[in-house]
């Protein structure tokens, strides 16, 4: 697929995770990210960072769970307590132990859930997608942006990769593994890792990546603008209920600034490319759909319908499902339909080999 519609597809993800604290919806949008990442294309490096990621990720949701276990929670289903010292107030109101309830972990799981359903979706993303293919269908006004983030995308595989060409090397040699030998591990992959990066640097220095034209000065001031009037637009909408119109002003004047700034800075930076990359006319419907998806599911949130929000310390209440919360969830596995259907790219013929003298 193009790397427009894997981007538009974590974003769906990443919104419908994180609007929704039903733990149904989590599980199929769980559900639907691993099966994405059941057809979608990896390559080596892909695959270590899925891999990483992953595991990042289950981490994640397990600390989630110890910390609300160990910081103790309110609840009226007390599962056990933990001893611990008491705290003054006056301290923030900080606990370590104390009653462990039910709805505590529900909703330290939940928190977990929504972090796992995001970093897999990257993973799926960072292994399906090449950098370089993100970095040639950004916009020129993000070009700069869109490089420091396509490096960052390279360092984690690269870096795996030299732990474990490390790690063999020294298996070779016969060094013994443990936690003694972790800064004979880490300390070449950090050096190799700086140096790879210096010299990419100076590379793309030499080849002009670094001269580009400043946008004008008004655009850059509307964009330096557009921060502070979007600050003041959240604070007045939510805090001010009679001077809502205010920030609604204030928002459009800083979107406005930054169009104005985006635009500006597109037509000062001037790229070439090579070939574009097309997109197909069901990526594109799918795209349009992905954004209609986060425009429902933002606007479902905010009006509290379809049952997206569970509030486990109202006494466990059973859990409900709507529907519209429950398509919206599903819909996130529109990349398994396309790929399921996508001819497989043809394989290079493999060489002949030459008969044995």
């Amino acid at each position: 697929m193009a790397p427009a519609a894997w981007i538009a597809w974590v974003l769906l993800v990443m919104v419908v995770a994180l609007a929704t604290t039903n733990p149904l919806y989590l599980a199929i949008v769980l559900l639907s990210v691993v099966l994405v990442a059941a057809f979608a294309p990896r390559s080596g490096t892909g695959v270590t960072s899925f891999r990483a990621l992953l595991v990042f990720g289950v981490v994640m949701f397990f600390i989630s769970v110890a910390v609300a276990t160990i910081n103790g929670n309110y609840g009226d289903h007390i599962l056990f307590t933990i001893p611990g010292p008491h705290i003054p107030r006056w301290l923030g109101g900080l606990r370590l132990g104390g009653p462990v309830s039910a709805e505590g972990l529900v909703a330290a799981a939940i928190r977990g859930a929504a972090i796992l359903c995001v970093l897999f979706a990257f993973g799926v993303f960072n292994g399906a997608v090449s950098p370089h293919r993100v970095l040639r269908s950004t916009p020129a006004a993000l070009f700069h942006a869109s490089l420091i983030v396509t490096v960052g995308l390279t360092l984690l595989p690269s870096s795996i990769e030299d732990l474990r060409r490390i790690r063999e090397m020294r298996a070779l040699r016969g060094a013994r593994g443990g936690l003694r030998d972790l800064p004979a591990l880490v300390v070449p992959a950090v050096i190799g890792g700086l140096e790879r990066s210096m010299r990419l640097a100076e590379a793309m220095e030499a080849r002009g990546y670094a001269s580009t034209a400043r946008p004008p000065a008004a655009a850059r001031l509307a964009a330096a603008a557009s921060a502070p009037l979007l600050i003041a637009a959240s604070w007045v909408w939510f805090y001010s209920t009679d001077w809502r119109w205010l920030g609604g002003l204030l928002a459009i004047a800083g979107t406005t600034g930054l169009i104005y700034w985006f635009v500006a800075a597109g037509r000062a930076q001037k790229t070439t490319r090579f070939a574009s990359e097309t997109i197909p006319l069901a990526q594109k419907c799918a795209m349009l759909a992905s954004l209609a998806g986060i425009v429902a599911t933002l606007a479902l949130r905010f009006s509290g319908q379809a049952n997206l929000t569970y509030n486990p310390f109202a006494g466990l209440p059973p859990l409900e499902m709507h529907p519209a919360g429950a398509a919206l969830a599903l819909f996130c596995a529109w990349p398994a339909a396309i790929l399921l259907f996508q001819p497989a790219p043809a394989r290079a013929p493999a060489p002949e080999r030459e008969p044995a003298l």
